[in-house]
């Protein structure tokens, strides 16, 4: 977006204590546009794929499942709580009225927003600080908040990848020449993260008003924010400095999050009657996770998250049916805990 990060969380701060994303500008307009296509053609992919799979064979492996599908919604909401706990250390002096609870809550509405808008995986960030805000955090420390805890999500998936390849090459020692690509695209990750922490203690936001300035480009909207944006940096620059534990603990508990994914794989494998070891789980999703991610420009990653998962199966000899099932196994989980997301959303409005 124009003037970047900080003008995205001024312009939706103006908007009121629900901040959905504005689309406001015709730059914005044409990445919502851009995404909307990528949305479509990745659905025309995805049933395409299910279709050649066949929905009679993706049927008899869902049906394994039977009674038991509950049980694949508990690692996801164990998921939500540690990456509850790491974003409370991410607030110093916490009120009273946000609790543990609370942050749970706030973090599966702002993941729903994230999920399922066309804002490249931000559309929830704003939502999470306003909420905060709402309880009584100040602006600048609810904001810094999200802002560091978006950089530990991605350093934190970094590492998880990173173990998955780590472990691929016992699993599946023939597949060398394709690790060496996925090798690449997680050392891209892994460097976007790392530089993102590292600009978050540069100032970034106020360097980059006074770059527009001198450029005779500023948005008068973000010019106006000037002394909000020069406080970010404060707090941002400021957390790393003073409270290197928080960060170093806040971290642990995603990584830990991530690893709980693998237990998901792990269960969602033995309920479809073929069960796998747990390196292969988390391995298998370590590796799914990096499709995700490269498909973040889409809503909910369709179409990418799938044929990430498709391939996967191909490769650790799992078999087309198998992956598929996996896949919709995973989007229906999905699918629940997003819808009480968009609960949350609408009862915080």
């Amino acid at each position: 977006m124009r003037g970047g990060l900080g003008e995205f969380f001024v312009r939706v701060r103006a908007t009121g204590p629900y901040p959905l994303p504005q689309i406001t500008t015709p730059k914005d307009k044409l990445l919502r546009r851009v995404n909307l296509i990528l949305l479509a053609v990745a659905c025309v992919f995805l049933v395409w794929v299910l279709t050649e799979v066949g929905w009679g064979v993706l049927w008899r492996h869902l049906c394994q499942v039977g009674w038991y599908w509950p049980l694949l919604l508990m690692p996801y909401g164990l998921v939500n709580w540690l990456e509850a706990v790491s974003w409370k250390y991410l607030i110093i002096k916490v009120p009273e009225g946000i609790t543990l609870n609370r942050l749970f809550w706030l973090r599966l509405g702002g993941e729903a927003l994230n999920q399922l808008t066309p804002t490249a995986s931000l559309g929830g960030e704003p939502f999470k600080a306003a909420r905060l805000q709402a309880g009584g955090v100040p602006w600048e420390v609810a904001t810094a908040s999200v802002v560091i805890h978006k950089g530990i999500l991605v350093l934190s998936l970094a590492l998880y990848i990173f173990l998955g390849l780590a472990l691929a090459p016992f699993l599946f020692p023939v597949a060398g020449k394709h690790l060496g690509y996925m090798s690449l695209a997680a050392l891209g990750l892994a460097a976007a993260g790392l530089a993102f922490v590292l600009l978050q203690r540069q100032g970034p936001c106020g360097a980059g008003v006074r770059f527009l300035t001198r450029l005779g480009c500023c948005p008068a909207s973000l010019k106006e924010k000037e002394g909000f944006l020069n406080d970010l940096d404060t707090r941002l620059s400021g957390f790393y400095r003073e409270h290197p534990g928080r960060a170093l603990l806040a971290f642990t508990l995603f990584f830990l999050s991530w690893v709980l994914h693998g237990v998901e794989v792990y269960l969602m494998f033995w309920l479809m009657g073929h069960p796998i070891g747990w390196g292969l789980a988390i391995c298998l999703d370590a590796l799914a996770m990096l499709f995700t991610a490269l498909g973040f420009f889409i809503p909910a990653a369709v179409g990418v998250q799938e044929g990430g998962n498709l391939l996967l199966a191909l490769g650790f000899n799992l078999g087309l049916p198998l992956g598929a099932a996996f896949s919709i196994l995973r989007r229906l989980r999905e699918a629940f805990w997003l819808s009480l997301g968009l609960l949350v959303v609408g009862r915080e409005k």
